[in-house]
């Protein structure tokens, strides 16, 4: 859905009125009927399939007795196979993706996860739907978790400096998904491309589109987000931070630690850190987080493989941290030189990522056919 559409604006301001409008002690129930009306209305299938899983998953999550790590292991599995399966079949043109179904996808799997952990507080059904139908973070996150919700919805109280905040930071959010977006990234900027490099060659023209892309999806999403953290402030609730100036990043690593944060954190938490824990092979672990990045934005080879790609990235810079630990520039204009080099190479790096990828997935399907 167009976050600047007039019926999502109307949403969002129906959302804030209803909310406060409602007692504090049916706000829960009022945030599960405007969810699901907003899903359903949407998109029924997207809301058939939400409604089952969650319903689903939380009767897991209160299973007994020794087999229930058998029961939370099945449950995930079933839960990210139908993920995969709607993002293959979506991929064919043969279904439409079911709205939201990446993000409330991984909110299941943390919720299985921590339940099984014992990390949750006790709850009731109506604070569990209530958290996956949330309103705010559904349609494009950040992958806010249940624990820190439940906090929320059940202090929420009005604040006025939070409100104010929320609002602010939402205004923010349009400013920079109409003005930076819209008009500077697709209108000035594309058309100047399309001046000024035509017929530059493949590769180039490869290049030339990733730049545009990268930028593209940092000022859309991260507005996409901010218009999401305001949202939630707006009715007393904290969704976490997604990105924090990812392209000052010195190295790859730190890259993803700044891009995305919700969901590498995500990732690092119920991908890499079992999967290196049990293994002992980082390499493995950094893979796994890397493809499982690639493949929740599209099931497909060229984001496998650019998964691998910053996986190999990622591996080959904590090697070369470590065997040069030490060694490097010193006094202040030196760091400061470093910083920049490491800033400019870590930019360089993640903008091929995109023309290298596709040109090993294009090679590869030439093979195969």
């Amino acid at each position: 859905m167009d976050f600047k559409s007039i019926s999502y604006i109307i949403w969002l301001l129906v959302y804030v009125a209803l909310f406060w409008m409602t007692p504090n002690k049916y706000r829960q129930y009022m945030l599960i009927a405007f969810g699901l009306a907003f899903i359903f209305l949407k998109a029924p299938l997207a809301g058939a399939v939400l409604v089952t899983e969650s319903l689903f998953c939380y009767l897991i999550a209160r299973s007994h007795g020794n087999t229930r790590w058998k029961l939370v292991t099945a449950a995930i599995a079933l839960i990210f196979t139908a993920f995969i399966l709607c993002k293959y079949y979506a991929l064919k043109e043969m279904i439409v993706l079911p709205l939201g179904i990446s993000y409330y996808t991984f909110r299941l799997i943390h919720y299985l996860q921590e339940s099984y952990r014992q990390r949750i507080r006790k709850h009731n059904l109506v604070e569990f739907l209530a958290y996956m139908t949330f309103f705010p973070t559904y349609l494009v996150g950040p992958i806010n978790l249940f624990p820190e919700f439940l906090n929320n919805l059940r202090r929420v109280q009005w604040d006025s400096s939070k409100f104010s905040y929320g609002l602010e930071r939402m205004i923010y959010g349009y400013a920079q998904l109409i003005i930076l977006g819209n008009f500077v990234v697709n209108y000035l900027l594309k058309n100047w491309i399309g001046l000024h490099f035509a017929n530059v060659g493949y590769f180039t023209e490869l290049v030339i589109h990733s730049i545009q892309l990268w930028l593209d999806l940092y000022i859309r999403f991260s507005a996409y987000s901010s218009i999401a953290i305001g949202l939630a402030a707006m009715t007393g609730f904290q969704a976490p931070e997604n990105f924090n100036y990812p392209f000052l990043a010195t190295n790859i690593r730190e890259f993803w630690q700044r891009w995305h944060m919700s969901l590498t954190n995500w990732c690092r938490e119920y991908i890499y850190t079992p999967i290196a824990a049990t293994t002992r092979k980082p390499f493995l672990a950094i893979g796994a987080t890397m493809i499982t990045i690639g493949v929740w934005h599209e099931l497909s080879l060229r984001y496998i493989l650019w998964g691998v790609y910053h996986s190999i990235g990622i591996f080959t810079w904590e090697i070369l941290s470590k065997k040069y630990k030490g060694i490097g520039l010193k006094g202040k204009a030196g760091q400061t030189i470093q910083k920049i080099a490491g800033s400019v190479f870590t930019i360089l790096f993640v903008v091929m990522s995109f023309p290298v990828t596709t040109l090993i997935n294009n090679f590869i399907i030439n093979l195969l056919k």
